[in-house]
């Protein structure tokens, strides 16, 4: 996807894209649609309820993209100087606790990426091609499988 990327580990996987890959079609794809909305909006159309801008001070740099199905989706991205969205950390929110486990995974996953920013790769997936092109509406790429 255009200006959307993932950390990827030196030799190894993207968390976020094995994350994104292992949801059910249907939550996977709504997620999906999600992050390309997330490509063409500016920061300052980032609002709830389908985006949160972290207020404390050590995590202003991050935002969180929600979804839910029958289950609740998170994704930790922030957006670099350059416009591009980076995604740090995808998971499923049972409890409070978890949102913070995973700003505080982004936060480190963030100070990697300072030190070696070619581990920040172009997101990638199969559907995303659909949704691309352009001449699909969202309710067309909803129901495209795998």
């Amino acid at each position: 996807m255009e200006n959307i990327k993932v950390y990827k580990p030196p030799g190894g996987v993207s968390q976020v894209e094995t994350f994104i890959e292992g949801l059910e079609p249907k939550l996977r794809d709504k997620l999906v649609w999600q992050i390309f909305r997330l490509s063409r909006t500016p920061p300052a159309g980032l609002k709830e309820p389908h985006y949160k801008h972290f207020s404390i001070e050590k995590y202003r740099d991050l935002y969180e993209l929600r979804e839910k199905n029958h289950i609740v989706i998170r994704v930790i991205f922030t957006v670099l100087p350059n416009g591009e969205v980076l995604l740090l950390h995808a998971f499923q929110k049972r409890q409070s606790r978890d949102t913070m486990q995973a700003l505080e995974r982004s936060l480190k996953l963030l100070s990697l990426l300072r030190e070696h920013p070619e581990h920040a790769v172009e997101y990638t997936v199969p559907i995303a091609k659909a949704t691309a092109e352009g001449s699909e509406s969202h309710s067309d790429v909803k129901g495209k499988g795998e």
